[in-house]
């Protein structure tokens, strides 16, 4: 595989940064893969992401992934991120992706992970299928509480700001939270028809595997759960083994 870096414009002209991994093998059209990171975070997912596309793009998938406007090596500042802004350059990513002239766009996949979740369930892309990794139906519950471990605070009418494990701080404006108001997720998840996969770790810490009850009690279409025994909520230390379950997954649905 083959891997290139790639930039489109959200509807506020910022750039965002993306990979795009080509598999060796030679053909008119392939099969497609968005990979959708979480919170403040980026496109490699802290490696996750890494060998998600490596796996697939050896195996046949096109596979794409952006940073979101204020992370990574995007434009922006995530101070102004919204729930409604991540589902816009959703929608954007999912256009620009249909539109390449090597992609199958009836064989479009898309694989998120945590609040990635959130957004991909906000948006109700149409696709081929979705995997949905440490999902969370219930954002404002889990992020403020992630907000008030980290030591700096949820402030619904301040600056939230959180320090991660890598030193890094993220800070959020309150009307992230206001947002947060106009998504009914447990009940958007109605609309989702393809075939879904929840995947939870057995050991994430972050974020209960209860919050994926909701979603899997409603989703509108044909659905599998697996939980993967040892993995924390980006799924170390089974991440090989989870890139391979997903291939195998699609590999029935394509």
């Amino acid at each position: 595989m083959a891997e290139f870096k790639i930039s489109i414009k959200n509807d506020s002209g910022e750039t965002l940064s993306g990979l795009r991994a080509v598999p060796d093998i030679k053909k008119d059209k392939y099969p497609a893969v968005i990979l959708v990171h979480g919170f403040g975070v980026t496109k490699h997912e802290y490696g996750l992401f890494d060998i998600l596309s490596k796996t697939l793009a050896s195996s046949g998938f096109l596979v794409y992934r952006f940073d979101f406007s204020g992370c990574g090596e995007s434009e922006g500042d995530y101070l102004n991120t919204t729930l409604t802004k991540q589902k816009d350059e959703l929608s954007i990513i999912l256009d620009f992706v249909r539109s390449e002239s090597d992609v199958d766009s009836s064989k479009v996949f898309i694989v998120s992970q945590s609040f990635g979740t959130s957004v991909t369930v906000a948006l109700n892309p149409e696709v081929k299928a979705i995997v949905f990794m440490g999902s969370i139906s219930d954002p404002k519950k889990i992020l403020s509480k992630i907000f008030e471990v980290s030591g700096d605070g949820y402030d619904p009418v301040g600056v939230s700001q959180m320090t991660r494990s890598d030193g890094s701080v993220t800070r959020i404006d309150p009307k992230f939270w206001k947002d947060l108001v106009n998504y009914d997720l447990p009940s958007l998840i109605r609309d989702i028809k393809c075939p879904v996969l929840f995947l939870n770790g057995s050991k994430d810490d972050k974020v209960p595997v209860s919050e994926t009850d909701p979603y899997l009690l409603n989703v509108g279409g044909a659905k599998e759960r697996m939980i993967v025994g040892g993995g924390n909520h980006n799924l170390y230390p089974k991440r090989e083994q989870v890139a391979k379950l997903i291939y195998e997954w699609f590999k029935r649905i394509i």
